[in-house]
């Protein structure tokens, strides 16, 4: 199994499962994914006489056994586990919230529609994905068990939601349904394109890796706000692209670029208050804005180049890359 398609049966069995409309009356499903929620058919499904419960277990037995099994809420029956699963504290606490952020997922089916589209035409070789809404109590936004991805609503009802009071600016942030798809492409390219160290591996080709990483995200989802694909604001975009030129030579100057320490090199590639060590007043993830601009220095120099090649090790492994990248902050 792999964290982190079935075909996705009509869901007339229960009324309100899935929305495939935009509230305006307009059929959107030729331009769409479905987001299958099953955060909706867990919460009523106690209220659903049995012959109906046991037509939707048939139908979605598969993502459902793996929703309850990701849960640790498996009792060897399935109706019975979808019951124990509606009585979880996490349901209690988030099924509402989770309801009134998302009476609606036609923007998210349409940028998932979008998604899959650029999959199919720049990495075909990949499974076709169903996608599925949930509630879960773990950290993890976004999980994949084979082709099946499982979505945690609760993790996207808003920077300003109450659930996430106790958090970080710079995590709230990730909060909100606009990174829904972005995150779930970055989870399938994660599992699909691991990075793939070499015996001595140096932080630039870990950089270079997580700039592939983003510019397939923004190539996928069709995101070109960079500030939007970092998870910065406006302001901290505006403040490390006056500062790449001294980023850079920092690096240099303290041996960064060629670290074998891939501790730090991870650590300046997550989301972090800030870019120490290299400076305190620079947002976290500067690793990753500087993998990005070098990927995209390579792109500009090498027109043609596809995201398959750039997510492979030959590519981010390499020390041509960087040469051939022409990449020069001025």
């Amino acid at each position: 199994m792999k964290y982190f398609p079935h075909t996705v049966l009509a869901l007339s069995l229960m009324a309100g499962a899935c929305t495939s409309g935009d509230g305006n009356g307009r059929d959107t499903q030729s331009e769409s994914t479905p987001l299958t929620r099953l955060d909706r058919i867990v919460a009523g499904f106690a209220e659903l006489p049995a012959d109906r419960q046991y037509a939707i277990v048939d139908s979605l037995a598969v993502p459902l056994n793996d929703y309850i099994y990701l849960m640790g809420a498996s009792t060897g029956n399935i109706p019975a586990s979808v019951d124990s699963l509606s009585h979880t504290a996490a349901f209690a606490i988030f099924e509402p919230e989770v309801e009134k952020a998302f009476t609606s997922t036609s923007s998210i089916e349409k940028d998932l529609g979008t998604l899959d589209a650029n999959m199919r035409r720049h990495l075909p070789a990949l499974p076709r994905y169903s996608y599925y809404g949930i509630i879960s109590p773990y950290r993890q936004q976004v999980m994949l068990v084979d082709s099946v991805v499982y979505v945690a609503l609760n993790h996207y009802l808003g920077e300003d939601h109450e659930a996430y009071s106790s958090m970080p600016e710079y995590l709230r942030r990730t909060k909100t349904r606009d990174n829904i798809t972005s995150d779930i492409a970055e989870a399938i390219l994660s599992v699909e394109f691991p990075f793939e160290a070499e015996a001595n591996p140096t932080a630039i080709q870990y950089f270079i890796y997580e700039g592939a990483l983003l510019n397939a995200v923004a190539t996928l989802t069709g995101i070109s706000d960079t500030a939007a694909l970092m998870d910065w604001t406006p302001a901290q975009l505006s403040q490390a692209a006056s500062q790449e030129s001294a980023t850079w030579r920092k690096m240099a100057a303290d041996n960064i670029i060629y670290s074998s320490d891939m501790t730090l090199a991870r650590r300046l590639c997550a989301p972090t208050p800030s870019a120490q060590p290299i400076s305190a007043d620079l947002p976290g993830r500067i690793g990753r804005y500087t993998g990005y601009r070098i990927v995209r220095s390579y792109l500009d120099n090498n027109p043609g180049t596809d995201i398959s090649t750039t997510l492979s090790p030959s590519f981010y492994n390499s020390p041509s890359t960087l040469i051939n990248s022409g990449y020069s902050p001025q």
